[in-house]
């Protein structure tokens, strides 16, 4: 028997239950299944990353308090579990402007929610640092050549978008913000996974979402739109955007490296290529 499988029956004789694996990628597990101890269906998330596990519990303490149920670690493994909810997927090809207005409006309340109220990481490094080291990461990657050039490029802005990413405010980000972490329950919409909650400024959650999901204008400002009427929000300049754009990309590529899936697919090679041919920056 495997760590997993301990754990698997572990948890099961904790709770009473009978938990069932529905993914397992690269060490994140998922289980589902009946609890007695709780009367009722669980959803557990297994990290083997602690800064993951808790960014998923405290986001969930205090945005989803009615389905946190508990937290356990045990050995190198942390473990949230929460109620589990039929979700459904949200539509990704048919983005109307209501829905783009309500998809802001969304982020825009987990902003303000979290913002001041959860711990979660915080890269205390400048700008450039956080980017040389995600560079360094890749060096002995295919990626590497198309990441030198366009890193010369974002050399180039480094110093000016580094002094106004300093002045923006920060905020507790959703981490992955897209289509795909937006369902419907209930008939509301909601967000859900925050594994990747982390500390930085409100336009890191729209890169994503904004350069693969919402590519037409009219989409995009009624997002922004929803997003305003629920907290202020300030464009960044161009320079700024085109560097965040490149963090973007090499964060993505990192994530590949650790998930042969490839989820993102060609996303990050596509932002560097916006970089190169000066796109990299909203359109609005």
């Amino acid at each position: 028997m495997d760590g997993i499988d301990f754990l698997i029956e572990f948890l099961n004789d904790y709770y009473k239950a009978k938990l069932k694996n529905i993914h397992d990628i690269a060490g994140n597990v998922h289980l589902s299944g009946y609890s007695e101890l709780y009367k009722k269906d669980l959803f557990v998330k297994i990290f083997s990353n602690k800064d993951m596990f808790y960014a998923e519990q405290h986001v969930n303490q205090v945005y989803y308090p009615e389905i946190y149920l508990d937290s356990v670690i045990f050995e190198d493994n942390y473990v949230v579990v929460l109620k589990d909810r039929q979700l459904e997927d949200t539509d990704k090809k048919k983005i109307s402007r209501e829905q783009a207005y309500l998809y802001g409006n969304l982020l825009a309340d987990f902003h303000n929610k979290l913002t001041g109220n959860v711990s979660v990481y915080e890269d205390k490094n400048s700008l450039g640092e956080q980017i040389d080291t995600l560079v360094k990461t890749l060096q002995n990657t295919e990626y590497i050549d198309d990441i030198n050039a366009v890193n010369k490029i974002i050399k180039e802005r480094l110093e000016k978008a580094q002094l106004e990413y300093e002045l923006l405010p920060r905020v507790v980000l959703h981490g992955d913000f897209s289509i795909r972490n937006i369902k419907k329950y209930q008939d509301q919409v909601i967000l859900i996974d925050f594994e990747r909650s982390c500390i930085g400024v409100a336009y890191q959650d729209f890169v994503k979402f904004f350069f693969n999901e919402v590519k037409d204008l009219d989409l995009r400002n009624a997002f922004l739109k929803g997003y305003r009427e629920n907290r202020p929000f300030e464009i960044p300049s161009e320079t700024l955007q085109s560097v965040l754009l490149f963090k973007t990309a090499l964060e993505i590529l990192n994530f590949h490296l650790s998930h042969p899936e490839k989820k993102f697919g060609r996303m990050a090679d596509d932002m560097l290529v916006a970089i190169r041919e000066d796109k990299g920056f909203l359109e609005l």
